[in-house]
């Protein structure tokens, strides 16, 4: 189980977890692909974009059929590269787009963390670790405290 914490610039914090990878990947297109015009991940060639878009000038300079990928959370809005990214790469670059975030690969990392994390005891952390904590008593990963 991977374990994620986000903080957004309000500092309202979002404690959430993935299965695995892909359910990973899944969650974080389906809560940061809302926003307009920002791709997450995309493998595409000059070919296939759009008549009206930057087609010509990549196809110039990369070739019409040549794999472009585009990653706005790590690339910047509308850059394409001939480098492959990765969709995991691309996915963790928007979650890191938040004003702070922790990702947690499994369960003991996460509970371990609770106690050890500066950012927990922390004003802006306080309502990230007790989310967190919540998720993890639910989970039955730690006992509840009293």
């Amino acid at each position: 189980m991977i374990h994620i914490v986000e903080i957004n610039e309000q500092n309202r914090a979002h404690a959430w977890f993935a299965f695995d990878e892909q359910d990973f990947i899944r969650k974080v297109r389906v809560d940061h692909g809302q926003q307009p015009g920002i791709v997450i991940h995309a493998q595409t060639t000059a070919s296939q974009l759009p008549a009206e878009s930057a087609a010509e000038t990549l196809a110039t300079q990369y070739g019409w059929d040549t794999p472009l990928y585009r990653a706005d959370y790590l690339l910047g809005r509308g850059v394409y590269q001939i480098e492959a990214v990765s969709e995991l790469r691309a996915c963790l670059a928007a979650v890191a787009s938040a004003s702070d975030f922790r990702i947690y690969p499994d369960d003991d990392t996460a509970a371990d963390e609770l106690d050890r994390d500066p950012l927990f005891k922390s004003k802006q952390g306080y309502e990230a670790g007790r989310k967190l904590r919540a998720q993890l008593v639910e989970m039955e990963v730690i006992a509840e405290d009293f």
